[in-house]
């Protein structure tokens, strides 16, 4: 009957810290960043950790950088790590995209989502004195002249953003690859390029600065912070999600009583009222999600990003 109570507890993600406390965690949890201190996935890991330490019992979460080839080292030593629930990855969408893009040694059905912390939808953007002044205006000028649209880079989630508007829309973009968001913003404020596409995040300061106009979101509902601005299935572009995301995931093979444990726990720690406030401080909205809806987003942008990446023979 004990047995029969925790499958239950599992299924109905209800379970809590102490019920699991007895086996796992016994030692410290590594949380593995795959990229350089300094960074978004560093300073958010580092502030979860912070948070997780309070709540963890005779244990800590460590952030460990193991940087190098894009996150390719670091993401390869969690794939091949004991699954044990020991050893967690700061997950990133380069997961889903190293693989093809830069040979990476596994697969991404190699790991196991946990749960998601921060979800960064990407938005398209004009300058705030453009004449295109709706998403409709946007779309009819980019599928009758084309547009000249701002990218981080070629093969970057931004530009495959714009590839896949392309692959669902008759939309024509010239993309204009450039290094850095300060070069980026005054390009786009400057009136150098019709448009840009950014992750929402980066796009909320410019926007409330006046600098730009956020025309599009590419996620299920519209943000709080900006109404206006409908979804992209909202503007008649079929893409529900496309999003920048960082959350937790384990090697494949690890135990369900850990992943549940590691699920409850991020999800404690959101709903902290320090840790929501460090991260907005530090400009990141803290969006929790359970195993099952972080499943949903790496799911769909894999199903998004595969296609765009053949097709536009981005791979190696």
């Amino acid at each position: 009957m004990k047995q029969l109570g925790f499958i239950a507890a599992l299924a109905m993600g209800a379970l809590t810290l102490p019920a699991v406390a007895q086996d796992y965690p016994a030692r410290d949890i590594d949380l593995v960043v795959p990229f350089d201190p300094g960074g978004s996935v560093d300073t958010t890991s580092r502030i979860i950790a912070e948070t997780a330490n309070t709540i963890l019992d005779g244990v800590e979460m460590n952030v460990v950088n193991r940087s190098g080839g894009g996150g390719v080292v670091g993401q390869t030593s969690v794939a091949q790590a004991d699954p044990d629930g020991y050893t967690v990855l700061a997950m990133t969408s380069s997961v889903v995209t190293n693989p093809k893009m830069k040979g990476a040694g596994y697969a991404v059905s190699d790991f196991r989502p946990v749960a998601l912390y921060n979800l960064d939808p990407e938005v398209i953007v004009v300058p705030a004195e453009s004449p295109i002044e709706t998403i409709e205006d946007f779309m009819a000028k980019a599928e009758s002249e084309g547009l000249n649209i701002v990218v981080a880079g070629v093969g970057t989630s931004h530009h495959m953003s714009g590839l896949a508007i392309e692959r669902v829309t008759d939309a024509k973009f010239n993309y204009i690859p450039t290094k850095g968001f300060g070069a980026q913003v005054q390009a786009v404020a400057g009136g150098h390029a019709d448009g840009a596409l950014w992750p929402l995040g980066e796009a909320t300061a410019q926007a409330e600065s006046g600098a730009v106009r956020i025309l599009a979101i590419a996620a299920e509902e519209r943000s709080d912070a900006f109404p206006d601005a409908p979804t992209f299935q909202e503007a008649g572009i079929d893409i529900p999600i496309f999003a920048t995301f960082r959350g937790w995931a384990v090697p494949a093979a690890t135990p369900d009583e850990a992943v549940a444990f590691l699920q409850d726990l991020l999800k404690q720690v959101s709903e902290t009222e320090a840790y929501v406030e460090k991260m907005e401080s530090a400009g990141y909205t803290p969006t929790y999600r359970d195993a099952e809806g972080f499943q949903f987003v790496v799911d769909n942008y894999a199903d998004l990003t595969s296609v765009i990446i053949d097709e536009a023979g981005l791979g190696q």
